[in-house]
């Protein structure tokens, strides 16, 4: 029952993101989520987490220091649910999953 509260929460959320802030949003959600998913499977989960979140962090100085991008702390914040999303999932899966990915198109 666990499992399925969790995949319904993490659809809801999804399709909430898409519709309230955005496509691009909904990219930071996916990508972060997916990355934890990968590398978790191979660092572990701290190693999983700073990876991840090294990823979000480092895309949002790019933008703002390359002027090609728009750096928002909305991207933060969505990197981070997806990593805590994935996060969630992977500690109540029975085994260690290695991909992990969230329907982006």
């Amino acid at each position: 029952m666990r499992e399925f509260i969790l995949v319904v929460f993490v659809l809801l959320f999804s399709i909430v993101s898409l519709a309230v802030t955005g496509y691009d949003k909904f990219i930071h959600y996916s990508v972060s989520y997916s990355a934890y998913g990968l590398s978790s499977y191979f660092l572990g989960d701290i190693g999983g987490f700073v990876f991840s979140a090294s990823l979000g962090v480092g895309k949002e100085i790019w933008d703002w220091f390359s002027g090609k991008g728009t750096a928002e702390y909305g991207d933060l914040i969505a990197d981070f649910a997806g990593i805590i999303s994935a996060y969630s999932l992977t500690k109540r899966l029975p085994f260690r999953p290695l991909l992990v990915f969230v329907l982006v198109f």
